[in-house]
């Protein structure tokens, strides 16, 4: 399989928000964001702001024998720290298409954004990844991110310990 990277554009953007729909899922099960104008519309605004930071991977198909189908998809920023305004980077999506799996286009994507980064000057690079999103952090561990903090969640519902009711009156405890 050939692919071919190439800088994303506006025509792009359907298909790169069916992608960023696919990483919500992913990223927020509970409650993730599918409205896919909202992804466009967010896209649209990053490919002005940092173009040169989001990448696709194109491969020939029957369908697109010119190359032009999307098998792959990179979102980076480059952002500053409040405190000191370091300038870090934010591998902010990194999605391939089921059929192109397995044949190492995440981790070559992955690692472009070390380069990219690299090349900018920035010495930190953060990537977030659901827990149980386990194909993103082997392919993220391969590239050489380590864990850095972990986010723990408890979810109160009715019948939970601590779990309080509204319609409760706590003055008759």
């Amino acid at each position: 399989m050939e692919c071919v990277s190439r800088l994303a554009c506006a025509q792009d953007l359907p298909v790169l928000a069916v992608f960023e729909r696919e990483l919500a899922r992913l990223s927020f099960p509970e409650d993730p964001i599918l409205d896919l104008d909202y992804h466009a519309d967010k896209l649209r605004k990053a490919l002005k702001r940092e173009p040169e930071g989001m990448i696709v991977q194109t491969v020939a198909s029957e369908d697109a024998p010119a190359g032009d189908e999307i098998a792959a998809w990179l979102w980076l920023s480059t952002k500053r720290t409040l405190a000191t305004s370091e300038p870090y980077g934010v591998l902010r999506s990194l999605y391939v298409r089921r059929p192109y799996r397995r044949h190492g286009l995440a981790l070559s994507l992955a690692e472009y954004a070390l380069r990219y980064f690299a090349r900018a000057g920035v010495k930190k690079v953060m990537a977030k990844v659901h827990a149980g999103n386990a194909p993103a952090l082997q392919v993220l561990r391969r590239a050489g991110f380590r864990p850095l903090h972990t986010t723990l969640e408890y979810r109160l519902q009715p019948g939970a310990p601590y779990f309080f009711d509204a319609d409760e009156d706590l003055d008759q405890e």
